[in-house]
């Protein structure tokens, strides 16, 4: 991307460029536009993200203090098979648009062709293998529950894609007021049909009723329309560039489900609803903080593309997210017991050693996914997807033999390996790009 093309993408004016003498003067004004944008967009971001992981661990706790850890676990296998064949139909559309400069507008009535016949085949999939799904885990409680989950892909896949034209443009504050509907309509949902009935179906309700506002307000919000016209070039092209997300997202979601499959096939469908609750816990720092920074971060990296200012703004952004998944970590290092038993009650105490480890892990973690962001925004997601081979790969290696001798914590460990190795090689290849 020319220096020009970023300008606009910035937002700068590029008449403005002959106040700027020389291409340096130039560049520190584009950082500081871009830097100026980001704050107020991670802002709302933070916001956002925030106020859904704050309602989504509500509901989380009071459902699980209602319902206990087998029903959390019976849910825990409907959205472990849900995130699986989600990974593996992944199409990276929405990274695709987001890193793509320039207008992106002609490209949206393509993409909500892809999404909607993928949730149609995601649904389609997750009917028809519900009873294979609950033979593997011994649970045959999961099977009406993994087909009601159904619906949600199947849902989504109708959302207006022009959403993404508010991250593209980091425009955080509107989205926060999409996002909004969905947050209230889970948890008032759960919540209450848990107060009544006091079993699984409180879950499945707080979900399918969560993603049915997300629609409906993506349509609602959004004043841009995709359209009817579908190119086929311009879906060859999305998916062109997609399909190296889409390895990405496969091997992401690999890392973050292997435990949890292994956990619930040789230790039960309630150590899984242990295990999935320590899980939950431990990645708050990446899933509030850093998830908010990434939705910035790919747009602000993406404009700084082609100028010597991108490794300063990387290196600012690895700052604060060490800072802050540090934080968090060292507060669940010296508090997580008194406060789980607190919160839950000493039934769910066998989580804080599961808990711990965790919670280590995902400050690695959190280093990997920003690096990711990175290599998207210089158009090098091939990149992600060797690093993430290598923690799969390493993760695989050691899971079955560590849970079988440390039980949950044992996966634990594994995790926390994984992410130790997966850090220092995107730290690796991040310093060699900028270099």
């Amino acid at each position: 991307m020319s220096t020009a093309a970023v300008e606009v993408a910035a937002g700068l004016d590029p008449g403005a460029e002959e106040l700027l003498p020389g291409g340096a003067a130039r560049e520190e004004g584009l950082l500081a536009a871009v830097a100026a944008r980001s704050l107020r967009g991670g802002a709302w971001a933070l916001l956002t993200v925030g106020s859904g992981m704050g309602v989504a661990m509500a509901r989380t706790l009071v459902v699980a203090r209602l319902l206990g850890a087998r029903e959390m676990g019976v849910m825990g296998i409907a959205l472990l098979v849900l995130g699986t064949v989600d990974a593996f139909t992944n199409t990276g559309v929405e990274a695709a648009l987001v890193s793509q400069p320039g207008d992106v507008r002609k490209e949206l009535g393509s993409a909500f062709a892809i999404q909607a016949v993928r949730g149609l085949l995601i649904a389609a999939l997750l009917w028809a293998a519900a009873p294979l799904v609950a033979s593997f885990f011994g649970t045959a409680a999961a099977v009406p529950v993994i087909r009601a989950v159904a619906v949600t892909p199947l849902l989504r896949g109708l959302s207006n894609p022009a959403v993404l034209l508010l991250v593209k443009r980091i425009e955080f504050g509107r989205i926060f007021w999409w996002s909004l509907p969905e947050l209230v309509a889970g948890f008032g949902v759960a919540v209450g049909v848990a107060l009544v009935r006091g079993d699984v179906w409180a879950l499945v309700a707080g979900a399918v009723a969560g993603q049915a506002a997300s629609t409906l307000s993506s349509w609602l919000m959004v004043r841009e329309r995709p359209g009817l016209r579908v190119s086929r070039g311009r879906v060859r092209r999305l998916l062109g560039y997609g399909r190296w997300i889409s390895g990405v997202r496969v091997l992401g979601w690999v890392s973050l489900s292997a435990d949890n499959a292994v956990v619930g096939r040789l230790l039960g469908a309630s150590a899984l609803g242990v295990y999935q609750l320590a899980f939950r816990v431990g990645e708050l720092g990446v899933a509030t903080f850093t998830r908010a920074l990434l939705q910035v971060a790919l747009p602000a990296l993406t404009q700084l593309h082609g100028t010597t200012q991108l490794g300063r703004g990387f290196r600012a952004a690895l700052r604060l997210v060490l800072a802050a998944n540090g934080a968090f970590a060292l507060a669940v290092l010296l508090w997580a017991r008194p406060v789980l038993a607190w919160l839950l009650g000493p039934a769910w105490l066998p989580a804080v050693p599961v808990l711990r480890i965790l919670v280590v892990a995902m400050v690695f973690r959190a280093v990997v996914v920003l690096a990711g962001e990175l290599f998207s925004a210089v158009r090098r997601p091939s990149i992600t997807l060797r690093v993430n081979a290598v923690r799969v790969g390493v993760m695989l290696a050691t899971l079955l033999p560590l849970v079988y001798r440390y039980g949950m914590e044992g996966a634990a460990v594994s995790v926390l390996l994984s992410s130790v190795v997966g850090a220092l090689l995107a730290m690796q290849r991040a310093q060699g790009l900028l270099n």
